[in-house]
């Protein structure tokens, strides 16, 4: 696999990638390096054939604090920062930049499964929100705390948070910037489930992904994209792209064919994503 980042590790193992925020030291707080590695670690990993599912997790004591905000204050490079006019134009396109990186992982063709223990704060909210599935650990806090230090959150949290739970709860999260605890966010919806500690929850997302990654790969992709797509159609126009989809792509394939042997001959189906 093509990827190097000092702030960012790929695990590759049956099927499933992990995508590791490799920080420990700072727990994780996002610098312009993690920032500029996102898109290609994505990429990296949905190049890769034999990867059916994905995980995020972090290394350390936290999961994710938010961004490294020393290391903002400099350029990507670590060279002084630009002032007046060229300062604002250089900030929009940082911001950019941290947009597209957070909506590489929204884009990624596989799902993708956030494991989640300790800070999930700010950034690591943005982070989470452009997941397919959060699990998180008894000790995880979540927090989009922009609100708190005079900004607004730009980077993907206003965006897909509506999509995941109320529109009340979201008004409280970020009109307060106040954090709650895994429980809390179980009961509104922001995780599927809550675990003992961060190696439970990490198990937990890898049978989840092993579980993922058994089923027929064109059909899990399919099924991401069509929900991905349903977001900006009508419902009949989701539909219609639902039945070119199969009628293109599932009913021609290999996969298929498998299934229907498999059942027959009542053993389970080994799907090559063909």
């Amino acid at each position: 696999m093509a990827f190097s980042n000092s702030v960012l590790s790929i695990e590759i193992k049956e099927h499933i990638a992990t995508l590791w925020l490799d920080r420990p030291e700072k727990r994780n707080a996002m610098s312009h390096e993690m920032w500029r590695g996102f898109p290609d670690a994505m990429k990296a990993i949905a190049s890769e054939p034999e990867v059916r599912a994905v995980i995020i997790a972090g290394r350390g004591k936290s999961f994710c604090v938010g961004i490294d905000l020393a290391d903002l204050g400099s350029g990507p490079g670590g060279e002084e920062p630009e002032s007046g006019a060229a300062a604002n134009l250089r900030q929009i396109e940082i911001t950019q930049a941290f947009q597209a990186a957070i909506t590489s992982i929204a884009d990624c063709p596989l799902p993708v499964i956030a494991a989640i223990h300790s800070h999930c704060i700010g950034a690591g909210m943005d982070l989470v929100t452009a997941c397919d599935i959060r699990l998180a650990a008894e000790d995880a806090l979540f927090g989009v705390r922009e609100t708190k230090i005079g900004i607004v959150a730009d980077v993907g949290t206003l965006q897909r948070l509506p999509g995941i739970v109320t529109n009340g709860q979201v008004a409280e999260l970020v009109y307060t910037g106040k954090d709650i605890d895994a429980r809390r966010a179980e009961k509104i919806g922001l995780v599927n489930d809550v675990y003992v500690d961060a190696a439970a929850v990490l198990a937990a997302a890898e049978a989840m992904a092993s579980e993922i990654a058994s089923n027929a790969p064109l059909a899990v992709k399919g099924s991401k994209f069509i929900l991905q797509q349903g977001e900006d159609l009508t419902k009949e126009q989701s539909l219609l792209l639902n039945g070119l989809w199969t009628m293109t792509t599932t009913l021609n394939s290999n996969d298929l064919t498998e299934a229907m042997h498999a059942f027959v001959e009542k053993r389970p189906a080994k799907f090559t994503g063909s």
